[in-house]
């Protein structure tokens, strides 16, 4: 085992985005190491609140040989217990949308028939109620998030962000959701996985105007579907400073790529050439996300350096409604991350999986934040409000979100004062999230995180110590300051308590728990009064020196 401490940086202080990390939750198999660890690497480099992760414990048969289960299964093991998670922790009102870790299922049996089969997205997508199966085959179950269009010529909405959707949608907002990675038979090694993470926070500094290439082939029934969306995608990167090549067959090698779309049984991701940071590259065939099938998998296109991918997990033949349109890169080109770009460009998402960094965004846009009239120690209504101050580069009124401890406390009001709920609050360590964005449909901007310590009773503790011990402990010492005794501490990570003791006793844990990969942990000193004191979290990663199961 190694543990080391690690500073803030990690985990990303300002990002620039329009679905903002606060507004996904993360599910996470705890029965794999696997997917503990991708978990652990997105929501820190994301900087995803540490109560928007869900623990589920599911058996080996859903996450093993075709990574399936029932519709049954997935309501009663995964659906139903991550929405009672979100709202009992008060944070299901800020979500839009799902990402499953690696090592979940990704088909749902809803028939015998293959054409009649669901991914798990697709049946999250329709919050776990099965549709009508032959209105599903036949491609007619259609996404409101769809911005078309559905011919040549035909209407279009502009990109907007999730949560532009949820407003207008209200509760007819369905759940949209991506997978960061599949890991078995003939999935991507988790080195891969992890890759596409970071190239999902690294594309944001990519150089502008995204290239993508467009290839027609002679495979008549797989390129000519989406063959009429070409030129006109191609006229509206190049009004975004973006580009866009069509080609017959094989094009010359293209360096610095964002994109590939094409329609082929089977394809040689490295011809295209090479892909940078974000890059969505995607094939149209059957069972691309179908493993013991025939045909070329969409996790080839990751291996060769893309971010996100898309493939069907059923026989879909070539109805274009169920794959990426290629109205997609106009989406990403305008800000929206991965996520709301493919969902906007599906019209019919309930066979397919999306596999990569859905956070990931090629058109970030730099805001400078700070709070003004903030105190650091909170010790009165007077100190709990304060004002942010902002710089956007481009000449858009800004608008303004903040949470607490995670939780939101503010959204999107042009009003830039922000009053914490004083009365509300413990002693102890809280943290403030400042959310500025451009008010515009795909909202870009960033946010920042800002410590405050609230003094009301003189009760405070610290981390003072951390350290290993063999074969698998995590020791942790906390420190309680003040004339108070606690009765007792406990640990919290993620929303999950690791260990309770008695106030000066060692916290230990088994590193397993939390698994490889940056973490951020605070002890809570609990008094007679039924005040919990939160320390200031400690920063730290995991590394296993033998794979630990």
């Amino acid at each position: 085992m190694t543990i080391k401490q690690i500073v803030l940086v990690l985990f990303l202080a300002c990002t620039a985005m329009a679905q903002m990390p606060h507004q996904v939750a993360v599910l996470v198999n705890d029965c794999s190491q696997d997917s503990k660890k991708a978990a652990n690497v997105f929501a820190g480099f994301h900087g995803v609140p540490d109560c928007n992760r869900i623990y589920l414990n599911l058996p080996e048969s859903m996450f093993s040989g075709q990574f399936e289960c029932t519709p049954e299964e997935f309501k009663s093991l995964i659906y139903e217990p991550a929405l009672k998670t979100l709202k009992e922790r008060g944070v299901d009102g800020q979500i839009t949308a799902w990402v499953y870790s690696v090592d979940f299922p990704i088909r749902i049996v809803t028939a015998a028939y293959d054409r009649q089969q669901m991914s798990i997205l697709g049946l999250t997508f329709l919050r776990g109620e099965v549709p009508d199966l032959e209105q599903m085959e036949q491609g007619k179950i259609i996404s409101p998030l769809f911005a078309g269009p559905t011919s040549e010529g035909g209407q279009k909405l502009p990109p907007r962000d999730f949560d532009v959707w949820k407003r207008g949608l209200k509760e007819k907002m369905p759940l949209p959701s991506m997978m960061l990675g599949y890991v078995g038979e003939k999935g991507n090694s988790m080195e891969t996985v992890l890759r596409c993470i970071q190239d999902g926070v690294r594309a944001r500094r990519n150089p502008r105007g995204p290239r993508v290439l467009f290839v027609k082939t002679d495979d008549a029934a797989r390129s000519a579907p989406r063959e009429w969306q070409f030129a006109d995608v191609q006229a509206e990167l190049k009004a975004r400073g973006g580009s866009a090549v069509i080609t017959t067959n094989t094009a010359p090698r293209q360096t610095g790529l964002i994109g590939v779309m094409t329609g082929s049984a089977n394809v040689k991701p490295a011809d295209y050439g090479s892909f940078l940071p974000g890059a969505m590259a995607e094939h149209l065939t059957s069972w691309s996300a179908e493993f013991q099938k025939p045909q070329g998998k969409c996790t080839r296109w990751l291996d060769a350096g893309a971010t996100v991918t898309a493939g069907m997990v059923v026989e879909p033949y070539n109805n274009w409604v169920k794959f990426p349109h290629a109205r997609f890169y106009a989406h990403y080109a305008a800000g929206c991350t991965a996520m709301e770009s493919f969902y906007q460009a599906i019209a019919s998402p309930v066979q397919v999986l999306l596999l990569g960094d859905p956070l990931s965004q090629i058109a970030a846009l730099p805001v400078q934040i700070k709070p003004v009239g903030l105190s650091k120690q909170i010790t009165s209504d007077l100190d709990a409000a304060f004002v942010i101050d902002a710089e956007l580069p481009i000449p858009v009124a800004p608008v303004y979100s903040a949470l607490l401890d995670g939780k939101t406390i503010k959204t999107r009001e042009r009003n830039a004062l922000i009053e914490l709920p004083f009365d509300e609050l413990d002693d102890g360590y809280h943290e403030v999230r400042l959310i500025v964005q451009a008010a515009l449909p795909v909202a870009p901007g960033g946010f920042v995180d800002v410590p405050i310590f609230v003094n009301k009773k003189g009760r405070s503790l610290e981390i003072t110590g951390m350290a290993d011990r063999d074969p698998q402990e995590i020791i942790i010492i906390a420190e309680v300051n003040g004339e108070e005794s606690p009765k007792e501490v406990y640990l919290i990570w993620n929303g999950r308590e690791l260990v309770r003791a008695a106030a000066g006793a060692e916290l230990v844990f088994d590193e397993r728990t939390i698994g490889e990969g940056p973490h951020r942990i605070q002890a809570v000193a609990v008094y007679e009064d039924g005040m919990e004191v939160r320390s200031a979290p400690r920063t730290f990663a995991v590394a296993f020196t033998a794979r630990a199961e």
